[in-house]
This record gives structure tokens, C-alpha cells and sequence, in this order.
């Protein structure tokens, strides 16, 4: 009886042993595991960083066009503004300075605005600029004669900054792309006057290829 508990004894102690040597294995593996997730978990959080300052330095060079822009639009006048898109910032020259009601031909005003930004580009040369179109939603009448319809009028006249920044003031037109959007991107009612001026409208946004 004394031989079979001893046996007995010896097959628990087989066990424990074999149980802990397991346990060991298994202790071994799941710090290796934790290691490699706080690996993992720390370079997401450095990848974060990195992405968080990225953010910041955007932030900040947005606010730093923003202000190069303002000084545009005050020394242009005229209500020349700046307007913040989901782009960034855009100078913003309303209708009454570039152009006569339904026509692209840029006006004696226009051309001295285009001969500041002009100036402000040539300072910038690794900068891009895209220069957009826009309308009111009203029926093209004076000038249908010209236009099929006011995409065709804002594009015209989206053109017709590209050929002055271009032709009279030798900027690169590798850096320039036009878009003209008709009535379909306006910022203030079509039903009333004054929304509709607001709507009669180029904006310039500038992008920066310093990346």
C-alpha cells in the first residue's frame, strides 16, 4: 500500500513538474506577446506624434498664407477678400473689379489686380495656383451671344486671368490650372441682389509644393 501511494506520488510530482514546465512555456510566450504589442502600441503612438505635428505645421503655414493673402486683398481693394475653404484660403475678386457684366475681358481695374498677385507669385515660384470661375444662377442675356451657358462664362473667364498672369506677367503656365463651376459652387443666396454679387466672383487659391 506504501509502494502504491509512494507511486502515486511520484505520478503527481510527474505532473506538477510537467504542468509548471508548461506553464512556464506558456508564461514565456504570452510576455513575448505583451513585448510585441507594446512594441506595436508604440510606434502607432510615434506614427500619431508624427502625424499630429505634420497637422500643426499645415495649420500653421494656412495661417501664414492666410495673412500673405489678406495683404493682397487690402492693397487690391475693391472688395478684394480672402475666404477660408476646405482647401485653405482663397483671394476672392468679386466681379466689379475683373470683369463687365457677362463679358471675360479683364477691366483697367482688374489688370492692376492681377499685376499684385502677379507680384506675389513671383516671389513664390514653387507655388501652384488654380484660379476658379463662379456665376450667379441668373439666365446669361446680354452676352448669350457669347456663352452657351454661365459654365461657359466662368470658365472664359477663368481663362482669361490665366492668358494676363501668363502673357503680360510671365508667370509660368505650368503653375496655373482653371476651373470654371457656373452657378454651382456659391457662397450666398441666389434670390437676392446682394447674394447674387457675392456669387460673381474668381478666387485664387495658392498651393504650396514645399512638402
Amino acid at each position: 500500500m506504501k509502494r502504491n501511494w509512494r507511486s502515486i506520488g511520484l505520478v503527481f510530482l510527474g505532473l506538477s513538474v510537467l504542468g509548471f514546465g508548461q506553464g512556464c512555456a506558456e508564461l514565456k510566450e504570452l510576455r513575448t506577446a505583451n513585448s510585441r504589442q507594446a512594441i506595436t502600441i508604440r510606434d502607432q503612438m510615434d506614427e500619431l506624434s508624427r502625424l499630429r505635428v505634420e497637422s500643426e505645421a499645415e495649420r500653421e503655414e494656412k495661417e501664414m498664407l492666410r495673412a500673405e493673402l489678406e495683404i493682397l486683398a487690402n492693397t487690391i481693394g475693391g472688395g478684394a477678400v480672402v475666404r477660408d475653404t476646405t482647401e485653405g484660403p482663397v483671394i476672392q475678386l468679386p466681379e466689379t473689379i475683373l470683369f463687365s457684366s457677362g463679358f471675360a475681358v479683364i477691366k483697367k481695374e482688374g489688370k492692376l489686380a492681377l499685376q499684385i498677385i502677379a507680384e506675389h507669385l513671383k516671389l513664390k515660384p514653387s507655388t501652384l495656383v488654380r484660379i476658379d470661375g463662379h456665376t450667379d444662377a441668373d439666365p446669361i442675356v446680354r452676352s448669350r451671344y457669347l456663352w452657351d451657358s454661365n459654365h461657359h462664362l466662368s470658365a472664359g473667364r477663368a481663362l482669361s486671368v490665366l492668358q494676363y498672369l501668363v502673357k503680360k506677367e510671365g508667370i509660368d503656365e505650368k503653375r496655373i490650372h482653371i476651373a470654371g463651376y457656373g452657378a454651382n459652387r456659391y457662397i450666398a443666396s441666389n434670390d437676392t441682389k446682394e447674394g447674387k454679387k457675392q456669387n460673381r466672383r474668381v478666387e485664387l487659391l495658392i498651393i504650396s509644393t514645399n512638402r
